[in-house]
């Protein structure tokens, strides 16, 4: 049985101790990074032993799960030091609720096989997406080295007749409408969430509305970057993102951001604005249990 860690001191704890196993735990570090600032998202964390744990797992509240088909809500983020015995605490029931659609995510190559084996026995379909993690220097360094103050912003250069802004909630339309992954009511619901509880960032155009932006989400994950076709290859894009990263220094944020495999012009862009690629990658397995596909 894994156990619940409720306390500040032992989330901030084993907070500290993730800073050694960065990258790979990046996503589950995200993720109690704003659990300890208030946790919006209401999730929760759950290790296997206390206090040399072997496996992480954060997931929302039972009362967050309300809807079995919400996958963008009933998001799990796993780390483990020992991958042989993770199928054992996954298959559990307890743990991870196989009776609705969810999404995993994790930052380690091994994890394939493992949430392949938990679910051999049961109905689940099982989408994987394999995608690259990026982090800048500058953010990788301040985690590993402890420094709770993140290294001086980069300058930004300017643009033509644009100015940057913080979005609102009220742009979670637009941007749920120009998300790959989204362009439904359950991702909507979500994008609204991100933009109530995280800082997002744009270029406005005269009129004053976003012709390109980029969000920030509940594992401190830099998501849905996105300029409107007419203003794509003008530079903006990387203006908000310098923008954003400006931001996000100054309030001593966390961030990161991930590409799919496929994706060329994603890996072009975050190398261009100073990130780098990690080997252990990141990935994301999407289950739907066969009665609700």
């Amino acid at each position: 049985t894994m156990i619940r860690l409720h306390e500040a001191k032992m989330l901030q704890t084993l907070h500290r101790s993730l800073t050694q196993n960065i990258p790979e735990a990046i996503k589950v570090y995200g993720a109690i990074f704003h659990i300890n600032r208030g946790n919006p998202f209401n999730l929760e964390v759950l290790v296997d032993s206390w206090p040399d744990y072997q496996t992480v797992i954060t997931r929302p509240q039972k009362q967050e799960m309300m809807d079995d088909k919400d996958r963008y809500t009933n998001t799990y983020h796993i780390f483990s030091k020992n991958l042989q015995k993770l199928p054992e605490i996954l298959e559990s029931d307890s743990v991870i609720n196989w009776k609705q659609s969810l999404t995993i995510q994790g930052c380690q190559k091994g994890l394939d096989e493992k949430i392949r084996d938990a679910v051999a026995s049961k109905s689940v379909q099982v989408n994987y997406n394999k995608r690259f993690l990026y982090i800048t220097d500058n953010v990788f360094k301040s985690i590993t080295s402890n420094a709770s103050k993140l290294m001086k912003p980069l300058k930004v250069a300017s643009s033509e007749n644009v100015k940057p802004s913080l979005l609102s909630v009220f742009h979670a339309e637009l941007i749920n409408n120009n998300w790959k992954f989204g362009q439904n009511e359950k991702s909507l619901r979500f994008v609204k969430r991100c933009l109530q509880n995280f800082p997002g960032q744009c270029v406005l155009d005269s009129e004053g509305n976003p012709i390109s932006w980029i969000i920030l989400e509940h594992t401190s994950e830099m998501r849905m970057s996105y300029s409107l076709p007419e203003y794509q290859c003008r530079g903006f894009a990387k203006w908000v993102m310098n923008n954003f990263m400006e931001y996000l220094q100054k309030n001593d944020t966390i961030f990161y951001g991930q590409v799919e495999e496929m994706n060329e012009a994603g890996h072009k862009f975050l190398k261009s604005v100073g990130f780098s690629a990690f080997a252990c990658g990141g990935y994301e397995w999407e289950c739907i249990p066969a009665d609700l596909i």
